[in-house]
């Protein structure tokens, strides 16, 4: 592993010291100019500050600066070695903050994080936030005291951003968002291409001949990942050429959120109605595009109850499905690539916690797999 950035500087400020460019009494350079000369964060920068006080190389003055401390020649010799060895030995502890996970999705995704983290000497704790927002503010703001190095998020669902989020871009921490990322703060994201996967998803059912398609999910507002989702299934109707009907989207169904789990069964009765009311007035429809498995499942019960079969009177495609190893998929569905997209997050958080400049946003690849829930229009 490269030596971390924080330790460059540290180094640096030693090295000014033993040749006398600095001496007792001194000026240190700021936080923001040692940043800025070495092209890192400001977290980066005071983390080596940081470090040269507690080893008792600099004092640093509250209002007025950091200045080269007395006797530094001797503190530098004791605490040299020693630093160096802790530095490369020292875990880091990182937090996962989650909705929920199982396997339809999100299981995999933990797996490779704990992974991953164990192979770069990290220790990792998981927090599970119900989709609940306050719970996901609490969660952070209790990581961030107890002293994690870095966090990686899975926002809730909601139409506000978390204030406790936009806190830590703020402030530089390492952070990186997964599934989805927050329009206007700059936070370091990794998520499936959603807005191509659900047009691969409809141009599907497109070459089956189903031009009649619905679309059903959780309303998209504040929703990154089920916003392009409904842009890729706009988008697929543009480049074909055909209209599409904006009576076949079904947008404001709850059951299959995390939130609501409390009142699931409610929820998924109120969803039930709504989708059966759905089909009944819109009997033309040929397939569904479904942004969650979940709700896929409810549609699917709905069909058979109105005594209609899958995939010869509809079809259904939708985003995740459990792995059955030993018969084809329950549904054709995207299949997103979890584990890819939990090596990146904690590549990415890596990164930040050396001080290295990363992108904002990286998207991760998918693969369309058929099942057993679509079949080509018997319509036609």
């Amino acid at each position: 592993m490269s030596t971390p950035l924080y330790e460059k500087i540290y180094e640096y400020i030693i090295d000014q010291i033993k040749q006398g460019h600095l001496m007792e009494g001194d000026r240190v350079p700021s936080e923001k100019e040692l940043a800025g000369e070495f092209d890192v964060s400001r977290i980066t920068s005071k983390k080596a500050l940081d470090l040269l006080a507690q080893n008792n190389i600099i004092e640093r003055i509250r209002g007025k600066g950091s200045f080269v401390a007395h006797q530094q020649q001797e503190n530098m010799e004791s605490s040299s070695n020693g630093y160096q060895s802790s530095s490369h030995t020292t875990s880091k502890l990182v937090a996962l903050i989650i909705p929920d996970f199982d396997n339809a999705f999100g299981l995999n995704l933990v797996k490779t994080i704990e992974k991953i983290c164990m192979q770069n000497n990290c220790n990792l704790i998981i927090r599970r936030t119900g989709g609940n927002t306050k719970e996901e503010e609490n969660a952070i703001i209790d990581l961030v005291k107890s002293g994690v190095d870095g966090l990686i998020i899975f926002p809730v669902h909601g139409e506000h951003y978390n204030t406790e989020i936009l806190k830590l871009v703020v402030k530089d921490y390492p952070i990186v968002l997964v599934d989805r990322y927050l329009k206007g703060i700059p936070a370091s994201s990794v998520c499936t291409n959603n807005q191509s996967a659900c047009e691969t998803l409809t141009n599907y059912l497109f070459t089956l001949g189903h031009k009649e398609i619905a679309f059903l999910s959780p309303s998209p507002s504040g929703n990154s990942t089920l916003e392009e989702r409904l842009q890729g299934f706009h988008i697929a109707f543009s480049k074909q050429g055909l209209k599409m009907n904006p009576d076949f989207l079904l947008i404001d169904l709850i059951s299959s959120l995390p939130q609501y789990v409390d009142h699931s069964e409610s929820n998924m009765k109120a969803d039930f109605h709504s989708i059966k009311q759905f089909i009944l007035k819109n009997p033309e429809v040929t397939a569904f595009v479904v942004s969650e498995y979940y709700l896929s499942l409810t549609l699917m019960n709905v069909l058979k109850k109105l005594g209609k079969e899958i995939p010869e009177d509809h079809s259904i495609v939708c985003f995740d499905c459990p792995e059955d190893r030993f018969d084809q998929s329950l549904f054709t569905h995207i299949h997103q690539h979890e584990e890819e997209m939990g090596k990146k997050a904690v590549d990415l958080l890596l990164k930040q916690l050396k001080g290295e400049k990363i992108p904002k946003h990286t998207v991760i690849d998918f693969t369309l797999i058929e099942g057993k829930s679509s079949a080509p229009n018997q319509r036609i």
